[in-house]
């Protein structure tokens, strides 16, 4: 009998469109999930379910009171789940339809293994910036399976006891990184993690200045003003900046140049701006709270002394 796998998608305000092409991705899979939970991590606007899904009983709305990153919102619907396997997809990723098959199946035959992932492919490979983010910020894939040192978060099928075992995937990590922490955790736990090389992904994420800016940021380890420093970013970005056009320049990648400039001037504009903000609103907070309360002069009279016109 075929073991219960349930999936996990966690939402926090996608593209309706995204959800939907995920949806309808784990739908069509040929092992059917026995049941899909989707997870709104206190998004700006409560997203929806797609119309034509509202019906279906695998499939299950969780709402989440406010924003409290990735790993609490996957780990609110591992909560819900007694499946043997979980398959943990984000949205703006669609798996072929073999691929619960094909990892369930490597899965099966490796005992130790706690963790598989397939490789990930973009919808539009000849476009620029999706082709810089494909070689310099996602991982890399080969052409045979087998362990590897974590599972990238694109989507990944986990044995649920070897989750359970490690407690769940750690909420300090709110935006990022949050699957190389449960797999390192999971390895020292006796659980490998491993690439399944006979299946994919395929990835329908919209590659822009902005969005590529905010996971360069959160590669350099720069979320917000209150927990990083604007120096150490500049530093850390310029050089790493520095040494990945120069590595272009000598490969001939020229094409990239442009691409290294754009990113690192766009995400040091997005940090300094909000760092500014951060500063301003400390500013008028410590003004607010530390101004002297005027005294009355001697002749004043408190707005309580003041007498009722007769």
């Amino acid at each position: 009998m075929p073991l219960a796998v349930d999936a996990v998608i966690p939402v926090y305000g996608e593209r309706p469109e995204a959800l939907a092409a995920t949806l309808s991705a784990c739908l069509k899979q040929t092992y059917p999930f026995s049941r899909i939970f989707v997870v709104d991590d206190g998004s700006p606007e409560p997203i929806s379910l797609p119309q034509w899904s509202q019906s279906l009983p695998q499939i299950c709305l969780i709402r989440l009171p406010q924003n409290l990153g990735i790993s609490a919102a996957r780990n609110a619907a591992i909560a819900c789940s007694n499946a043997l396997l979980l398959g943990c997809i984000n949205t703006q990723v669609l798996p072929d339809p073999d691929w619960l098959a094909a990892c369930e199946d490597y899965l099966s035959h490796h005992s130790g293994v706690g963790a598989c992932y397939a490789r990930l492919v973009p919808h539009r490979p000849n476009r620029i910036l999706t082709r810089w983010r494909m070689r310099f910020l996602e991982t890399k894939f080969g052409e045979h399976s087998g362990p590897s040192q974590f599972a990238p978060g694109h989507a990944v099928l986990f044995r649920k006891e070897a989750v359970d075992l490690v407690g769940g995937y750690d909420v300090r990590y709110r935006r990022h990184h949050e699957d190389s922490d449960i797999c390192q955790r999971m390895r020292t736990s006796g659980w490998e993690t491993h690439y399944v090389a006979v299946s994919r992904c395929i990835s329908i994420q919209e590659d822009t200045l902005k969005e590529l800016a905010a996971k360069e940021l959160r590669e350099s380890y720069w979320y917000s003003p209150a927990e990083s420093s604007l120096v150490r970013l500049y530093v850390h970005l310029s050089k790493w900046t520095l040494i990945r056009a120069g590595r272009n320049m000598l490969k001939g990648r020229f094409y990239f140049i442009p691409v290294d400039v754009a990113i690192w001037a766009s995400a040091l504009w997005t940090a300094t701006l909000s760092t500014l903000r951060f500063s301003q609103t400390i500013d008028v907070r410590t003004n607010t709270t530390s101004a002297p309360m005027a005294s009355p002069s001697a002749g004043e009279q408190l707005p309580s002394e003041i007498p009722k016109k007769p």
